[in-house]
């Protein structure tokens, strides 16, 4: 009988359920690699600490500085660095990169495409900026280079390239790269066929959505994975680092279920 009339308070709105529940923060002093850190907190509390939105952020920030720390400190954020071409091409060649040095660094992580530059040193860059792009004709094995001097988004640019030609230009060699300068003797920039995608995610699984990332530079080199810091110098704003250094850290606990009035 008390089911039943739990069942029709719900109904006509006396008992709300919501489906949020608050994160308590614990900050763990102890220098740890972002693995090491992860199996402490899923041993102790819940996982390292997921951030959902500003006044959870906020509590983050507080619980820490509260305990005297100002640097940086793992959280619960990490990503796959996995760079494709957009043919997909991904045999012998496929890991060819030159980059410009300090690219890529994914500066205000937003940088998901790569253009290269008349000298043939790439960048990583924002894939909505406006640039000239390369595209080629027929097979990799005896493909035609053509420039394209309109300037448009690297999306635009590979849909343009797959109507008209084959698709954006695959440089697996540095004898790809030479044929590409050798039509490239003036233009700054040019959009090519790399780029990733964000594949951005939390340690216990949540759904990322929220973000506060540090709008500065941030260097990726080769690493295919990296993780996640809040850096209480920068506000608590997020940065990426290889997961093998060492760091305090955040982790969380449930506070229990939240009641709409």
């Amino acid at each position: 009988m008390e089911g039943i009339f739990i069942g029709v308070l719900c109904l006509s709105g006396c008992l709300t359920f919501s489906t949020c529940l608050l994160h308590q923060y614990h900050f763990v002093p102890d220098a740890m690699t972002w693995t090491e850190a992860q199996s402490y907190c899923r041993e102790t509390y819940t996982d390292l600490a997921t951030i959902e939105n500003t006044e959870e952020m906020k509590k983050l920030n507080d619980t820490v500085s509260a305990a005297g720390n100002s640097s940086e400190i793992w959280i619960g954020l990490y990503s796959h660095i996995d760079w494709k071409w957009s043919d997909g091409f991904n045999q012998s060649g496929a890991e060819y990169r030159n980059w410009q040095p300090p690219d890529p660094n994914n500066h205000e992580a937003n940088e998901l495409c790569v253009a290269m530059d008349k000298n043939g040193k790439w960048i990583d860059d924002d894939c909505h900026k406006q640039y000239p792009f390369v595209c080629y004709n027929g097979t990799l094995e005896n493909s035609g280079i053509v420039l394209v001097s309109t300037a448009k988004n690297w999306s635009e640019a590979q849909r343009h390239c797959r109507e008209h030609y084959t698709d954006l230009v695959t440089v697996r060699n540095d004898a790809d790269r030479e044929k590409i300068q050798s039509c490239n003797t003036t233009l700054p920039w040019a959009w090519i066929g790399l780029y990733r995608d964000p594949q951005i995610y939390w340690s216990d699984g949540s759904n990322y959505s929220f973000s506060s990332w540090y709008q500065g530079y941030n260097p990726l080199g080769s690493m295919k994975v990296v993780c996640g810091v809040a850096d209480l110098e920068k506000g608590g704003n997020w940065s990426l680092f290889s997961c093998e250094k060492r760091k305090p850290f955040v982790c969380y606990s449930m506070r229990g279920w939240c009641f709409l009035e």
